[in-house]
């Protein structure tokens, strides 16, 4: 066996640890390329391995270790790191044969398992890179000739791929989608970013140095514009004096269905369709007024977007926007709830609002003045505001500093709406969205994070205010960029986000159609589901239901295989060589069988070439120089050149074209 047949294998193991570096532990991720890396040089340079019971004693320190760092996590992320673990090690473990079997499959089952955590084409295309390489392993350390050859290995494999795309392809589209009954959840919190369910001054803040998409937005008809596109996802409606939060989270825990994404057919003008990136809650978000336009969502008692379990992976679903609903009356309890307050906090807004209420006439007329207010006092929209200390932080942010981002006015806002008894609360999300490729999609950031007020008047119900709007309406209207020009506070934790150069054309350009590509590589491969799957073959005629697509799928793949059977048996009769000197050979034998020419394929080369001499004089000067290289092929295989294989077939293409009984030339031999 070749002392090279595990290159690309390890060159494989290392592009799937690369997939997985940002959710490993950097303790697991080293520990796993340096055995991997131990176990290639050991069987390179033909070293004796670890003995079994060091073996055993290393396999035991590495269980212990990842005990103590994911106890008490059993979710699917858990068991795919215990899996990197398990692969690592096994490379230290090869000593027979079957070990190299074993490492090639579990290889292959993990770089599948990466999957479901990297669904993106550009990490795809590399896991389908590492299985090539896993292939191409395999065919070097089958042995034989291809174990000295790993471009003939890598042919080879290119060629079953080659073979096979026909009949993924053909199951892709036509194999019946059907979604598992259960799950345990996918991934943990790890490193997955977006909203919190608090608020607190510098908590959306953060957000605003983040440039991962949130989710992408497709309207069935017109966009709205960038002032009215406020995606709510949270109520924080009870206050400490410093934090707003939820007074019933509705995060209820538990395994449940997986569900499925929202057909991708055509949308109603009144509808728009939601890709959500995975953030580990189950909140997604909407515009105000909007009811859910497919089955896997669903709205909880604040109107708030819920889905049945987190979201732990990409997820499409569709809204329909819908007339606003009539006001109903707050009940009192309602109305105590909604003006609750700390006590003995922040006593200088709560004597200021106790005089504009009564400069007031009525509720609507102390609301515009308090807003006004916003927009008169010289309050600066910035991402590095000063501190506002532990206690009374809406007294230091209206009287002292006059500074901060959009938490910090809705916080003081809502603290002086219900100073003055009106119900008020906070709603968390996101604004604005920048369109993608032709306006076909918006794409929301995290830098889109945004707080805004809900406060109840009669009559009206739950009426949106945002101070932000009052202080930098740039906010509002051209986004974050466009408001911090000056502030230069835009990113600036990132120099290398692309997103920061949005006005050099180039960079715009390749920015947008990277996200185009990976945007429909989502909605229309990834997101191919039942739902999906269905609604594109409703364009095909007849009436196709999940049983017809089982009939349609056996069909396919019986008359791709009979297609395959059919072709090998007609290459079957056909005389095939590897070797493309012995192909060259079998040409020449069927030249002279053609030519009926005594000497067949039972006679000698030097036999051959002298009937052909006798048979055919002009062509004696071809037929002597070809039968010395196959001579020299077949009998002295070390003096032969790449340039020989070449020169014996041009010969034998000559012998074939000229007339036996022409005139004999040179123009072959002459090389």
């Amino acid at each position: 066996m070749s002392r090279h047949h595990l290159d690309p294998w390890v060159a494989a193991f290392g592009l799937i640890l690369l997939a997985q570096l940002q959710r490993l532990p950097l303790w697991l991720s080293l520990g796993a390329g340096a055995a991997a890396l131990s176990g290639w040089l050991l069987q390179r340079y033909r070293r004796r391995g670890l003995r079994p019971l060091w073996l055993g004693v290393l396999a035991l320190a590495s269980a212990a270790a990842f005990w103590g760092y994911y106890r008490g996590q059993f979710t699917v992320d858990t068991a795919a790191s215990f899996l990197v673990l398990t692969v690592a090690l096994k490379w230290l473990e090869l000593g027979r044969r079957r070990d190299l079997f074993i490492l090639f499959f579990i290889q292959c089952y993990l770089a599948v398992v990466t999957l479901l955590f990297h669904q993106s084409m550009l990490w795809a295309g590399g896991l389908l890179v590492s299985v090539f390489l896993l292939f191409t392993g395999l065919q070097m350390a089958l042995g034989g000739r291809v174990e000295r050859m790993g471009g003939e290995a890598m042919k080879r494999s290119a060629l079953v791929f080659v073979k096979m795309l026909p009949v993924v392809i053909v199951l892709f589209i036509f194999f019946p989608r059907i979604g598992p009954l259960w799950s345990v959840p996918l991934v943990s919190d790890q490193g997955m970013t977006g909203l919190s369910d608090s608020l607190e001054p510098g908590a959306i803040t953060s957000l605003a140095q983040n440039d991962d998409p949130a989710f992408r937005v497709t309207f069935g008809g017109q966009t709205p514009e960038s002032g009215q596109r406020y995606w709510q996802a949270l109520v924080l409606d009870r206050f400490d004096g410093r934090r707003w939060d939820r007074r019933s989270p509705d995060e209820g825990g538990g395994i449940s269905r997986v569900p499925e994404d929202a057909a991708a057919g055509e949308m109603a003008e009144d509808e728009y369709e939601v890709m959500l990136e995975p953030h580990g809650r189950r909140w997604g978000f909407a515009l105000a007024d909007s009811v859910p336009a497919s089955t896997n969502v669903s709205l909880n008692h604040n109107g708030m977007v819920r889905f049945e379990r987190s979201v732990d992976t990409r997820r499409r679903y569709r809204m329909k926007r819908a007339q606003p609903a009539q006001a109903q009356r707050l009940s009192e309890s309602a109305q105590r709830f909604y003006t609750r307050l700390p006590g003995d906090t922040n006593d200088r807004t709560r004597g200021w609002v106790a005089q504009q209420r009564r400069q007031s006439g009525d509720r609507e007329a102390l609301v515009r003045r308090l807003m006004e207010h916003f927009n008169q006092e010289p309050f600066h929209y910035t991402l590095q505001p000063e501190g506002l200390g532990e206690s009374d932080t809406v007294d230091a942010l209206m009287f002292e500093t006059l500074e901060g981002f959009c938490e910090h006015y809705a916080s003081a806002l809502a603290f002086m709406l219900r100073t003055a008894d009106i119900p008020a609360r906070i709603v968390t999300g996101y604004l604005g969205g920048e369109p993608g490729v032709d306006d076909e999609y918006l794409i929301v950031r995290q830098y889109d994070a945004h707080a805004w007020v809900q406060a109840w008047l009669p009559g009206r119900g739950w009426v949106r205010l945002d101070p932000t709007a009052m202080i930098a309406p740039d906010r509002i209207e051209n986004g974050l960029r466009a408001a911090m020009g000056e502030d230069g506070g835009f990113l600036a934790d990132d120099p290398f986000s692309m997103n920061r150069y949005t006005d050099v054309g180039w960079v715009n350009w390749m920015r947008l159609r990277f996200d185009a590509v990976n945007y429909y590589w989502q909605r229309w491969v990834v997101g191919y589901e039942g739902q999906t799957q269905l609604s594109l073959l409703d364009r095909l005629p007849g009436d196709i239901n999940r049983r017809m697509l089982g009939v349609i799928t056996a069909v396919l793949v019986a008359v791709l295989i009979m297609a395959g059977v059919g072709v090998s048996l007609l290459r079957s009769r056909r005389r095939h060589f590897r070797d493309p000197w012995y192909r060259l050979y079998d040409r020449w034998c069927g030249w002279l069988e053609h030519r009926n020419v005594a000497a067949g394929r039972n006679e000698t080369l030097a036999g051959q070439v002298s009937a052909a001499q006798q048979a055919f004089p002009a062509l004696a000067a071809d037929v002597r120089a070809l039968g010395a290289l196959l001579e020299r092929a077949f009998y002295s295989p070390e003096q032969l050149r790449h340039i020989d294989l070449a020169r014996a077939r041009r010969l034998m293409n000559a012998i074939r074209k000229r007339k036996p009984h022409g005139r004999s030339g040179n123009t072959a031999t002459a090389e």
